[in-house]
Order: C-alpha cells, then structure tokens, then sequence
C-alpha cells in the first residue's frame, strides 16, 4: 500500500491554456499528455462507498490499471491522505480477488457493478520545488453518470518525495498567478453526488 498524498484545485475550464503557459513560462515541460478512461465500480446499495472506498479500472493508452482508495483524511490546508492499492490488469476487466484483502468482508464482490465514468485528458508534470517532488496534473474531461454529465477541470498537485511544505509553497505560488480553489472533493465523490442528485 502506498499512502496518497495531495492537494486538489479547482480551475475554470477556460483558464486551462493559461495554467499550461504560466508552467511553460516557469521552465517547467510537461511529462506528458494522456487521456484516463476511469470505470468506477460499486454495489447496488453502495456499500464501498458506505465504507469510505472507491474501486476503479483506469485505462491508459494500451495499460490497465485496477485501483483502491481509502477515504483517508484531509488536514487544514486541504491536503488529502489516502491508503491506495494499484494492480496492472491484462485487460479492462474488474478482478475483484486482487483486492479482496482490502475489501470488507460484507462486501459481496459478484455485486460489483460499473456506476460510472471520469474521462479526462491529464497533462502531467514532475517538479523538484524546494526539495521536494511534486507531480503537477492538470485534468480536464467529464464526469458521466447515466444520463448526467459535469465537467471535470481541476488541478491536482501529488507529493512523491519530500515534505508537505514544499507542496504548498508551490500551491501557493500557481495560486497567486492563476485562479485556483482548493477543493477536498475527489472526482468519484463528485459522481457520487451527482447520482444522488446533489450537484
């Protein structure tokens, strides 16, 4: 298990252009750009997300990429803490024995179903800010779930190596150049809300 950190941010869809012009004009070159095809799965009644969990199929390119989150805990400055799990699939199929230890026992895995979709373009950086690595993301897509659709625009900022600190002195260095929110909202909770009804 590795433990996620990081901060989210909101960013006006329209302001995207200038996000990636305000890196080019730091000296920093994206790492690269991909589309994410996420396929969320859940039970009927929801019982992972009961239980503070998201399950999704990532695919990238020809790669897929079963994941499982822990809701975790977010501090004061917004910055999330997670139990995440990560297993490379053959294809986009659920394997639900790879994350059997991590799921609750209650949990039926038959009754996993797809509940919706996050598709979204993510232009991706590696920076070493003060000592500490960072992966900046910069995601822009949708959230499908039956027959409802939101944006997705927001930029996320990873710690890989180092301390927070460095992560949010260069939060607060994009943040004084170009309009970000910080947001403890994930995308799944956002799918969740709008099939709830509540967006």
């Amino acid at each position: 298990m590795a433990a996620e950190q990081e901060l989210k941010m909101e960013i006006a869809p329209q302001a995207s252009s200038d996000f990636i012009e305000l890196m080019t004009a730091k000296g920093w070159e994206p790492l690269s750009s991909l589309m994410l095809a996420n396929c969320y799965y859940d039970t009927p009644q929801q019982a992972l997300k009961q239980a503070g969990i998201a399950l999704r199929v990532r695919r990238v390119g020809k790669q897929w990429i079963q994941t499982l989150k822990t809701a975790g805990q977010v501090d004061s400055n917004g910055i999330s803490t997670r139990g995440e799990w990560e297993w490379e699939l053959q294809t986009g199929q659920l394997n639900t024995e790879l994350a059997r230890e991590q799921l609750p026992a209650q949990i039926d895995a038959a009754e996993l179903k797809p509940l919706f979709t996050t598709d979204f373009k993510r232009t991706a950086w590696l920076i070493d800010y003060q000592g500490t690595l960072i992966e900046v993301a910069l995601d822009q897509g949708e959230i499908f779930a039956a027959p409802k659709r939101v944006p997705i625009s927001e930029v996320e900022l990873e710690l890989k190596s180092g301390d927070t600190s460095g992560l949010l002195a260069l939060a607060e260095l994009l943040k004084s150049e170009i309009d970000l929110k910080v947001s403890t909202v994930s995308k799944a909770e956002r799918a969740q809300r709008l099939l709830e009804g509540d967006v």
